[in-house]
């Protein structure tokens, strides 16, 4: 019997060796207790740690879309006369941040139609380029500006004078406007916007216009 008690004392000492270092953690100083939810917790700590250093910049940026309707006061000057023209359209615009929240990019195409005053036609697109910068007031409602460059292609007929101009007109923009927040994915707001032309050999001067906007983000 004393043999068969030496037969199983290596066991017993094996089974709590095996029990004690699962039961202790090594520290600085010494051995510690921890527990089963101490050690579990520990690790989701590391994990997380170890996500949020692999977190790249490009996680928080966004994409934004929108819709706007523009009412345009243009002035062209034809035959050394300025007039202004007044024309309704729309625009479809996209963009993304720039690594931040408050800086971003976008392009917008503007579309005027065809517009009708007695026998003269005209009709105007417009491409832009514009760099923004936007600032929260607070949850609900917030400011937006920037500058940007564009193109415009301004297009005018008139049968009774003979008149047929049609100039492709670089501009440089700047905006400024308010947006209310409507949830965090969409925003309603109005828009301001100035533009005239970098060359003088053409008829489309300078514009003001007024945009209500509509955007999402995603």
């Amino acid at each position: 019997m004393r043999t068969h008690g030496r037969a199983w004392s290596p066991i017993r000492t094996a089974v709590s060796l095996i029990f004690f270092w699962t039961s202790v953690g090594l520290c600085a100083d010494g051995f510690e207790e921890v527990t089963y939810e101490d050690l579990l917790t520990q690790l989701s700590q590391k994990k997380s740690l170890i996500q949020s250093n692999n977190n790249s910049p490009f996680d928080k940026i966004m994409f934004h879309a929108g819709f706007g309707l523009i009412t345009s006061a243009a002035t062209v000057k034809i035959d050394g006369r300025e007039q202004n023209k007044y024309q309704n359209g729309f625009q479809i615009s996209l963009g993304v941040d720039l690594f931040s929240d408050v800086w971003g990019a976008e392009g917008v195409i503007r579309n005027f139609g065809t517009s009708y005053s007695g026998s003269e036609t005209r009709s105007l697109r417009e491409f832009d380029l514009k760099v923004l910068y936007r600032n929260r007031l607070n949850a609900e409602s917030g400011l937006r500006y920037g500058a940007g460059l564009g193109t415009r292609y301004f297009k005018i007929t008139d049968d009774a004078s003979g008149l047929a101009i049609n100039d492709a007109t670089p501009v440089t923009t700047l905006f400024g406007g308010m947006d209310t927040y409507l949830s965090k994915s969409l925003s309603l707001g109005v828009e301001v916007g100035a533009r005239a032309a970098m060359i003088t050999r053409t008829i489309d001067k300078n514009s003001i216009d007024v945009t209500l906007r509509l955007d999402t983000y995603f």
